[in-house]
């Protein structure tokens, strides 16, 4: 019996060392969830918050159920993120992730999704939960100008197949975004020619009409508030740029104009200020 205690060892740990090498080289060589940008996480925690609560206002009649994995959400991030707040706020009592979803997730491997009514109902009805929680991710995703996340939420009885709770929600925080869809159509039935005219005229009598304001800023004779004092005049400018191009940076043609527009904006703004300089001299 002795004789075979070294022999058991060293088949121990050849296996030990082939199990070692093989999980490395699953490691490097395996399957990579996408990676969340910061944007985007900070997006999807700012709506999450607002999804549990409203599913907590609808008061539901079940109280237990299973989060199943959002359809389009192959980072994992939104499923889970949903997963942890409903838990920490104890709007549900969830079931824990089978053990195949831990595997899952151990190996990097993407879950299954469950978009439909049906389909989500039959997995409720096989873990045996009085009810699911799923949905389909339609936007989920980061840009120059900002995010944008679109997401369709459901709380259903798997027994009944009764819609308990759906609700979209959809949040974008592009500049064309947060100047709202009635600005922009509001705007657009404006001839370009007369917009272009309106912001001409206010960007050239601005300046003139608060000279006293700009006198008195380039009186205190210091560049940074000289400095201060055109950036104000300039944002100005742009902001009524952006509103007046439509709101709808999303070709070149009225990039090209917004750009123009804030160049010469500045350049005469620079101009005014030079001249008040001249004056208090």
């Amino acid at each position: 019996m002795l004789t075979r205690i070294p022999t058991f060892l060293t088949r121990l740990g050849t296996l030990t060392l082939a199990c070692y090498v093989a999980w490395l080289g699953w490691e490097n060589l395996g399957p990579r969830k996408p990676e969340v940008g910061p944007v985007r996480r900070q997006l999807a925690d700012d709506l999450v918050p607002l999804i549990v609560e409203d599913i907590r206002v609808s008061q539901p009649v079940v109280r237990q159920a299973a989060l199943l994995h959002f359809e389009n959400d192959p980072s994992d991030y939104f499923t889970n993120r949903l997963r942890s707040t409903i838990e920490q706020n104890g709007t549900f009592d969830l079931i824990d992730r089978t053990a195949s979803d831990k595997l899952r997730n151990v190996l990097q491997l993407r879950h299954p999704s469950y978009s439909s009514k049906d389909d989500a109902c039959k997995r409720g009805r096989k873990l045996g939960v009085p009810g699911v929680i799923y949905g389909s991710i339609y936007a989920f995703e980061s840009f120059s100008g900002g995010a944008k996340i679109d997401v369709d939420v459901t709380v259903a009885d798997p027994a009944s197949g009764d819609v308990i709770f759906q609700k979209r929600y959809s949040k974008d925080t592009s500049l064309a975004a947060l100047a709202g869809p009635a600005v922009q159509e509001e705007v657009a039935k404006v001839p370009w020619v007369t917009r272009g005219l309106a912001w001409l005229v206010v960007a050239m009598l601005l300046p003139v009409f608060t000279i006293g304001f700009i006198r008195g800023m380039v009186r205190k004779e210091s560049n940074r508030v000289n400095g201060f004092t055109l950036v104000i005049y300039t944002v100005a400018d742009a902001i009524l740029a952006f509103l007046l191009v439509g709101a709808a940076l999303t070709s070149w043609l009225p990039v090209v104009v917004f750009v123009a527009a804030v160049g010469a904006a500045l350049v005469y703004n620079v101009k005014v200020m030079g001249w008040a300089v001249r004056l208090e001299q």
